[in-house]
């Protein structure tokens, strides 16, 4: 059971921390926006701070593969023990079934390498060996789909997307082809991407992050690097079209997430990914949350949320996206919440009921029904 929640100030990124009650810390992304001071800050104060006596999140969340997402580990990584984790289990989306799913995996792993620099070109094993490089322990990982759950010593997030399998009737593949077009083009026009593209898919690195694996000690950890680069200040034209073509199409296979009546995540998903889950979470009577984390720094929306009370909103949002934040949040939230507004949110906890592992939900769910 979620026992408080905390959301840091990053900007454009995202960076939340939900400790349970039973004292389990989970790090949902950990975010700067394009290397900036708060992306330092991320290693004093997002990791350190948000977990008072616990000192360490034990499990971490991915929400999806976009650097807004999880530059705050490397800035943590690179000042080593500075925040002593004990992650245990780290945990991000799973790739669908679709027929282009392993091309487009591949081309979004080689764009990754080529936009932003890297040592292998896999995204996961960025992020994985980021942690190793902080944690004072081996972890596992698992990626995860519809269906699966987040468990944390009592605590059960059940998982509401990405699907396990993409229909060919989905719209979602229209963005997929529209993407792998684009980036097809790009490696017509550009040789460093078509080299990259090479050799990530002549690696085969990126295929056991797939499926569950482990993470030994950094100390322990075999050398996988394809090569060091470092990222590109200009990129031409065609690979930043392929570049956002790719990670708009990532933006539907994204996590979402709930626990119970107590918190809706619904990561950066689109439009048409938010009506399904709320047509899900209607069908099983779940449209009263306690937190809810809108889609895409509370910018996404579709008029379904309409059918969603929460008393409270969070959206986590910089300069860029703070004038973005769709206004009927405030229809849907008794308190709606920005972090470009609020700074570092903190949900406030109910000490009274937590012995008993309850919630005022009653007060509360009554306070939504009545808007």
């Amino acid at each position: 059971m979620t026992r408080g929640l905390y959301v840091a100030d990053v900007e454009d990124g995202l960076c939340m921390a939900i400790r349970t009650l039973w004292d389990v810390g989970i790090q949902v992304d950990c975010g700067s926006n394009g290397g900036n001071k708060k992306g330092v800050a991320i290693a004093s104060r997002g990791l350190l701070r948000i977990y008072g006596s616990l000192g360490s999140p034990n499990v971490f969340v991915l929400s999806h593969f976009h650097l807004d997402h999880y530059s705050g580990l490397f800035d943590a990584s690179l000042k080593r023990r500075l925040v002593p984790f004990r992650i245990s289990t780290v945990h991000y989306p799973r790739l669908p079934d679709f027929k282009e799913r392993m091309e487009f995996f591949e081309a979004l792993e080689a764009v990754s390498f080529r936009v932003f620099g890297a040592e292998t070109g896999v995204m996961a094993y960025e992020l994985l060996e980021a942690i190793s490089r902080i944690n004072g322990q081996g972890f596992e990982y698992e990626p995860l789909s519809a269906g699966d759950s987040i468990k944390a010593n009592g605590s059960v997030f059940e998982v509401l997307w990405p699907p396990s399998e993409i229909s060919k009737e989905e719209k979602i593949l229209t963005k997929v082809r529209k993407a792998l077009e684009d980036f097809h083009r790009a490696i017509e026009k550009d040789a460093e991407t078509k080299r990259l593209y090479k050799r990530v898919r002549e690696s085969g690195l990126y295929e056991k992050y797939l499926k569950r694996g482990t993470v030994r000690k950094a100390e322990e950890t075999s050398e996988e690097r394809l090569e060091k680069r470092e990222p590109e200040r200009k990129l031409p034209d065609i690979v930043k079209r392929a570049n956002d073509s790719l990670r708009d199409a990532a933006n539907h296979m994204c996590l979402a997430f709930f626990e119970d009546n107590r918190l809706l995540f619904f990561g950066d998903l689109e439009k048409q990914e938010i009506k399904k889950i709320v047509k899900e979470l209607k069908s099983r009577d779940k449209t009263f949350f306690y937190v809810l984390v809108p889609p895409h720094h509370g910018t996404h929306w579709d008029d379904s949320l309409e059918e969603i009370r929460c008393f409270y909103s969070m959206s986590s949002c910089g300069r860029k996206l703070c004038s973005k934040v769709n206004p009927g949040l405030k229809k849907i939230a008794k308190r709606p919440l920005a972090t470009c507004v609020n700074g570092d949110v903190t949900v406030p906890v109910f000490q009274r009921y937590a012995a008993w592992g309850q919630t005022p939900f009653a007060l509360w769910e009554h306070l939504l029904r009545a808007r």
